[in-house]
């Protein structure tokens, strides 16, 4: 049988080049640590470790075993730590995953502010994609996930939060500035930073401009909505972008314009569709909703449900 010990020392030696020394830091004797390793080759049935120059050197079975290794390690770790909280009544867990837009915006004010209402209330958050997120959710590996809209798996269920517009970015001394309005055909003139492709957001937007028979003008294309605006704020050309990327801190160097036609997002909660969410994540959700209320003017053009 392999325990979560095997896997703590087979990442130590990889870390480490060495059986002592992994045996030092996991406060273990040589040979248990020796047997940890041989334990695990003969479940493999493969060596993990080549001695050269004096050190263990990782075959690339063991380089696979340690990357599911240590993700475990580190799950085992904060199951030890909701075990203890529990024994000492000192308050819940909320696990909550983003997508990278939220996450570099909304999400950590909503955490901090969740902290504040839930002081006992230990906060776990990961930056991931919509459909890993979806799948976590699904399964229960989170309390909840916080997503641009998206069909939900069969066993998640999402809740929409919030509508925002896709708008357009360049720099504040641009042509386009000028503009209060930019319209579809107005962009091809342009050299335009535009998402990858085989990105939803890429497809949703040209299918909707589409309709238009706009004709953009793609130079740059990038998976990541900071990097797009970063390369807007250079000089790199303009994008467009949702409203949430600007949210808290749009940069005082762009300026920003609404498009038409008019293109809308929706922030929305997924959580597992078989159990209502929790009190926490009820709390986490109120937290975001208020802020999203109190804390942007009408330019931003949102509405809440």
């Amino acid at each position: 049988m392999i325990s979560v010990k095997h896997l703590q020392v087979l990442a130590a030696v990889i870390r480490l080049g060495s059986v002592t020394a992994a045996a030092r830091e996991l406060n273990i004797s040589q040979p248990t640590a020796t047997k940890a390793i041989q334990r695990l080759e003969d479940v493999a049935e493969t060596h993990l470790f080549e001695r050269m120059e004096g050190r263990l050197m990782p075959t690339p079975e063991a380089l696979i075993l340690a990357r599911e290794a240590n993700h475990l390690i580190d799950e085992w770790g904060t199951y030890q730590r909701l075990i203890t909280n529990i024994s000492r009544r000192s308050g819940d867990r909320l696990r909550v995953a983003a997508s990278p837009t939220y996450a570099s915006t909304i999400i950590p004010r909503a955490i901090l502010d969740t902290s504040k209402i839930l002081p006992d209330t230990h906060i776990q958050c990961d930056i991931s994609k919509t459909p890993d997120i979806t799948d976590a959710a699904a399964s229960g590996k989170i309390d909840l996930g916080i997503v641009h809209f998206t069909d939900a798996e069969p066993m998640a269920k999402a809740i929409p939060i919030c509508k925002a517009p896709i708008v357009c970015i360049m720099p504040a001394d641009h042509e386009l500035a000028e503009r209060n309005v930019i319209k579809a055909d107005d962009l091809s003139d342009w050299p335009l930073i535009g998402y990858r492709r085989d990105l939803p957001f890429a497809r949703m937007i040209g299918e909707e401009l589409g309709n238009e028979d706009a004709r953009l003008n793609v130079t740059i294309e990038a998976n990541h909505t900071a990097v797009i605006r970063d390369l807007v704020r250079l000089g790199a050309g303009i994008a467009l972008v949702d409203m949430f990327t600007l949210l808290f801190d749009p940069p005082e160097t762009l300026a920003i314009r609404p498009i038409r036609p008019a293109i809308e997002v929706t922030m929305a909660v997924v959580h597992a569709r078989n159990r209502p969410l929790s009190r926490n994540g009820e709390a986490f959700v109120g937290c975001l909703k208020n802020l999203l209320r109190t804390s942007f003017d009408d330019r931003a053009n949102l509405e809440i449900f």
